[in-house]
């Protein structure tokens, strides 16, 4: 049937009004999808570093005057900032030196600093740290990995001295021994007490007691070593003198310590193999 004018006209226009409300679209041009939000980013606030806690402790001299600093063991130039007394104690690589200091928020300043009168041959950072001390008014502690560096900054906010600190305290107290150069230890009375600030180890073997000291080397990262090791001489059952034996060589060929799983401490040789697997001991175990 034929359409007249009339309709044709109405149905152009009901069309072009439906188009018009968006009922018809164009299938040529698809709508583009709505912009998806994305989520306001919330990161985690950096924790501060208390600077009176930061401050405490003993530091290797790590760069003097932008030289690097180096050397080993004892003769390695350190400074210890005690927080209880404001008082400082150190080695400048000849003379041991000791000294005042007040601290208020960064600032820092480090008087009556007295030394040991020695006269050393080849003292290429005495003067330096001596002078580096002197000049400090400001003071700044970052954390780089496990380690904790200081900056010391003289009145015109330039770095006079960095030293850095070692992050092996987290050793101090009572261990079982779990492992034996990869094997399992049965025997519960091999213990190893470690004291960071003493430099000093003890300990029973599981037959006997051993004592000794310790190093850590400022020049190398997670460094502990054991040496001048000590045993009483009681004489053991077998199977305890040939853990004694394994314990005490393992303890002599010890060059770093990390952390492991479960409150454990690994610890290496130069080979970076294993030779004892450490626990800590409860305070509680302990009696304390």
């Amino acid at each position: 049937m034929k359409k007249s004018l009339s309709q044709i006209l109405a149905i152009s226009l009901l069309a072009a009004g439906m188009s018009s409300c968006g009922i018809f679209k164009n299938q040529s041009q698809p709508e583009a999808p709505a912009p998806v939000e994305k989520p306001a980013s919330n990161p985690k606030p950096k924790p501060s570093i208390n600077k009176e806690e930061a401050l405490d402790g003993e530091w290797t001299v790590y760069k003097v005057n932008g030289k690097r600093v180096t050397g080993t063991g004892e003769t390695h130039p350190y400074v210890t900032f005690n927080m209880a007394d404001h008082r400082i104690y150190g080695f400048n690589g000849c003379n041991y030196i000791n000294g005042d200091f007040v601290n208020e928020g960064s600032s820092l300043r480090i008087s009556n600093v007295i030394s040991t009168m020695m006269a050393c041959q080849d003292s290429q950072y005495e003067a330096l740290i001596n002078k580096a001390l002197e000049r400090t008014r400001t003071f700044s502690v970052t954390k780089k990995g496990h380690e904790y560096y200081l900056d010391l900054r003289n009145e015109h906010n330039i770095v006079e001295m960095v030293m850095r600190k070692h992050n092996m305290d987290y050793l101090n107290g009572a261990w079982t021994v779990k492992e034996i150069t990869g094997t399992y230890n049965n025997n519960e009375d091999v213990e190893l007490v470690i004291d960071i600030p003493e430099h000093t180890i003890h300990g029973n073997t599981g037959c006997n007691i051993v004592n000794g000291s310790l190093i850590i080397d400022p020049e190398k990262s997670n460094s502990i070593q054991f040496n001048n090791l000590a045993t009483t001489k009681m004489r053991c059952p077998d199977e305890q003198a040939k853990t004694e034996t394994a314990f005490l060589v393992a303890l002599e060929r010890v060059e770093t310590a990390q952390r492991g799983k479960s409150g454990t401490v690994i610890m290496r040789d130069k080979d970076g193999e294993n030779v004892l697997v450490l626990k800590k001991i409860d305070n509680r175990q302990q009696g304390n």
